[in-house]
């Protein structure tokens, strides 16, 4: 069995007989430094993705030729996964927005709903994926700042976390008209509030991201 961390061959990384499950604890253990994440794992040239890990967790390292651990910093991994969500954010919410607002004006409720329920998923993984990047830099949402008008002549810092409480109050009020039918109060949601929303949420990713892993 062949091991290269991050296109280092590491001989004798197990003592004895070890499972899938066994080795990746001991190479997080003893080669992935306190502020680095396992970014990407590949056995025999297939990505060890999440079912194949349930997969073949139990199965004995000896089953297999060849694994390539790539690691990042804790920085970096965090940064990336902002800065991938700042542009899914910026390429699907103005379409998706007009998607929703011309089923609403032709009337086409249910086309509405379900255009809303996609659009309604990249926010949920916008709070997922800074709630994870927060852990993985070992800091507290309160404690996040960013500048209000980075552009502007005497930009102002700002707390993350006031933003967060507008966006749950925006995401609550969606919630509530879609509840109560309240279609005229949807569309205005959509059409007044979540355009600025979207900046504004992208310049927040992008500035935490240049904060996790500055960018040269």
């Amino acid at each position: 069995m062949k091991l290269l961390v991050n296109d280092k061959r590491i001989e004798g990384a197990f003592n004895g007989p070890v499972t899938l499950a066994g080795a990746l604890g001991t190479i997080q253990d003893s080669h992935v430094g306190p502020n680095e994440v396992i970014a990407h794992i590949t056995i025999d040239g297939l990505p060890l993705t999440a079912e194949r890990l349930s997969i073949w967790k139990d199965r004995p390292m000896d089953d297999f030729d060849e694994m390539l651990v790539a690691t990042k910093s804790r920085g970096s991994f965090a940064a990336e996964a902002l800065r991938m969500i700042a542009q899914r954010l910026r390429d699907e919410s103005a379409p998706q927005r007009a998607q929703i607002s011309e089923h609403l004006g032709q009337g086409r409720c249910q086309e509405a709903m379900e255009s809303m329920f996609g659009y309604l998923q990249v926010w949920i993984a916008i709070q997922q994926n800074l709630a994870a990047a927060t852990r993985l830099m070992d800091l507290e949402t309160d404690s996040l700042e960013i500048f209000s008008q980075p552009g502007s002549p005497s930009p102002r810092v700002q707390s993350v976390a006031q933003y967060i409480d507008y966006l749950t109050e925006q995401l609550t009020r969606v919630k509530s008209a879609i509840e109560a039918g309240d279609l005229v109060l949807l569309g205005d949601i959509m059409e007044y509030e979540f355009p600025e929303l979207t900046d504004t949420w992208s310049n927040i990713l992008l500035q935490l991201a240049d904060q996790f892993n500055p960018q040269e």
